[in-house]
């Protein structure tokens, strides 16, 4: 084989399709997908909210309640109720419902083309709140503060 074949460069100038949503798909089958977990929007600063904050014991427990939601499909984690007044654990909820420092936050991070957050419960206090692209939860904040002044957003009595 010549020299030249061997050590073939990848075309330059060309770009990627973009990407497009396929019309006419149902959009509750994605429920049925297992979920799946991305890190690249990870708010790592945020002084209430920021996963820089968190150490090692906390990293550990919260990895494994993400294993634990790995096998569970899209459904089967929005159906999940109990808490104190026994409604769904894990649910969708509009930015505008967020408190005024998470609409902000939600603007300084660029996010403005999201017009909800999913909110995943792992204690009476705790959530993990994210971003749902298709079957992927894109991880955003860890919260500690749900039900208190400094949650990402207000509870309802």
């Amino acid at each position: 084989m010549p020299l030249d074949k061997q050590h073939r460069h990848p075309k330059t100038g060309a770009s990627p399709p973009d990407r497009q949503i396929k019309l006419g798909g149902n959009p509750a089958s994605l429920d049925a997908e297992t979920i799946a977990w991305q890190f690249h929007r990870m708010d790592s600063t945020h002084q209430h909210w920021g996963w820089d904050q968190l150490h090692a014991p906390v990293w550990r427990q919260i990895l494994g309640k993400l294993k634990s939601f790995e096998g569970l499909t899209w459904a089967s984690i929005k159906e999940a109720a109990g808490g104190k007044h026994h409604g769904t654990n894990n649910h969708s909820i509009k930015i505008s419902e967020l408190n005024a420092p998470a609409r902000r936050r939600i603007s300084e991070l660029r996010l403005e083309e999201y017009d909800k957050v999913f909110s995943l419960r792992f204690s009476n206090t705790i959530r993990i709140y994210g971003i749902r692209d298709g079957r992927a939860m894109r991880l955003l904040w860890y919260d500690p503060y749900h039900g208190g002044g400094r949650g990402v957003c207000p509870t309802r009595n």
